[in-house]
């Protein structure tokens, strides 16, 4: 690594963030409720994860030079334009047949009867592990922890138990399940209450997790929620005021999340001494880009193939692989004790791009998010007929910012979830739906003789 510089020319870097706002402001100055399309979401995540740090150039980025922070902004800006090149001559539709089942289930009985199941199976793994007593589930949720201490983590490297725990994955399945309920008019005050409740458990042990990822699942199907029951005039007020005020507030909470994680003790008035905010992912990419392939090969597709098969339990596969990219980085910057990672360093999604394919790598996954964002956003007009829908879609845009960091299978294992419990009570609804008519005509039958 290059030795510390006197200062970066960061110029450039105000160019490319001030492209990429106006790339968002005319995609919404016809429409503003583009503003939280997956295209703009996606947009918005390269500037909070990489051109704010690039912008601010600290003290971290003077050990490049001026020729590898550049070549840095390049890779972002390339990343940028394969990423909308791909978006707007695509058609997508992968998720259609996923929003149809969504769609299809407007009715309260059996929107209720689906976020009962999930909601039975996700806490099945805790009151195992408590056996049988709700105390120690409400204490990990409400009582002041440092991260990473749960009893209901699940072990980096586990087996059957852990498998187990990740049933857990079912209760992030119910959240925009329950924020659709909240808002439903055809429920009942009873079920109103009873995922209030549910909601409220759930945002307080995603905050005391200190985890974003966390946060983001439950805050923004909640937010798409109240969202939905707004007037058009508020919903301007909405996007205008209220969503750049929550991205300002999120950033300040994740610094003093930061700053006192591993105290459990969170201090607001932390965020103003963190030099830190977890959001740094360009200086990730100059390391990156840096270093492979002089001193690190190229990876070729490993590190996605390992989250891939993450969702695959260790107790089946006990071979699996388990050198993501996370790890491979720490080990890489000599992050370890006794030869093995003992954190993990998120590469940013550009250089983890960068790190299997270089340049290609740039190009080519950058334009697979193209196709898969034009995809998320041809079911908006789906979304905005179903409540259910409209939460789930909000569920997708925290993923995508999320990636920011890197790509991780963990963050859709609550939509995949979701979807598993779709094609479940869809096909019972189906079949319910075939039985009746057969009763119908049967009846008909009898009468005609």
């Amino acid at each position: 690594m290059e030795t510390l510089q006197s200062e970066i020319s960061n110029g450039f870097s105000y160019v490319i963030l001030i492209i990429v706002f106006g790339l968002i402001g005319l995609d919404c100055s016809k429409d503003l409720r583009r503003l939280v399309s997956a295209r703009n979401v996606f947009l918005i995540t390269i500037a909070a994860w990489y051109l704010l740090e690039a912008c601010l150039a600290p003290e971290k980025l003077r050990v490049f030079t001026q020729t590898t922070y550049h070549h840095g902004l390049f890779c972002v800006l390339l990343c940028v334009m394969s990423f909308l090149a791909v978006y707007h001559n695509s058609q997508g539709g992968i998720f259609d047949t996923v929003f149809r089942r969504l769609g299809g289930i407007d009715s309260p009985r059996l929107l209720w009867n689906v976020f009962i199941a999930a909601c039975l199976i996700g806490f099945l793994p805790l009151f195992y592990v408590t056996e049988g007593n709700p105390i120690p589930i409400l204490e990990d949720a409400f009582l002041p922890k440092a991260r990473w201490s749960s009893i209901f983590r699940r072990g980096r490297y586990g087996g059957v138990r852990d498998a187990f725990l990740e049933l857990q994955m079912f209760l992030r399945a119910a959240v925009p399940l329950a924020a659709a309920i909240l808002v439903t008019k055809r429920q009942s005050q009873a079920r109103r209450l009873v995922v209030t409740a549910f909601l409220a458990y759930s945002f307080a042990r995603a905050l005391n997790s200190g985890t974003r990822s966390k946060v983001a699942e439950v805050f923004l199907p909640m937010a798409a929620a109240i969202y939905w029951r707004l007037s058009p005039s508020w919903k301007r007020r909405a996007l205008l005021v209220g969503l750049p005020s929550l991205l300002i507030l999120g950033l300040a909470w994740s610094a003093a999340s930061v700053v006192t994680r591993n105290s459990g003790k969170f201090d607001w008035s932390a965020a103003l001494d963190a030099d830190y905010v977890g959001f740094e992912m360009f200086r990730e990419l100059l390391f990156i880009t840096n270093a492979v392939p002089e001193k690190a090969d190229f990876k070729y597709g490993h590190t996605y193939y390992v989250q891939a098969v993450n969702p695959i339990p260790r107790a089946i596969w006990p071979g699996k692989p388990d050198n993501d990219a996370g790890l491979e980085l720490a080990r890489f910057k000599g992050m370890t004790s006794n030869g093995q990672a003992f954190l993990t360093v998120s590469p940013g999604l550009i250089g983890e791009m960068y790190w299997n394919g270089g340049i290609s790598g740039i190009l080519l996954i950058s334009a697979f998010l193209g196709y898969i964002a034009k995809s998320w956003d041809r079911v908006r007009a789906m979304a905005g007929q179903s409540v259910l829908a409209f939460t789930v879609f909000a569920a997708g845009l925290a993923i995508i910012f999320l990636s920011g960091r890197s790509f991780n299978m963990s963050t859709l294992y609550g939509l995949i979830a979701l979807g598993a419990l779709l094609i479940l009570f869809s096909r019972r609804q189906k079949r319910r739906r075939g039985n009746h008519q057969v009763w119908r005509e049967l009846k008909s039958t009898r009468s005609e003789l």
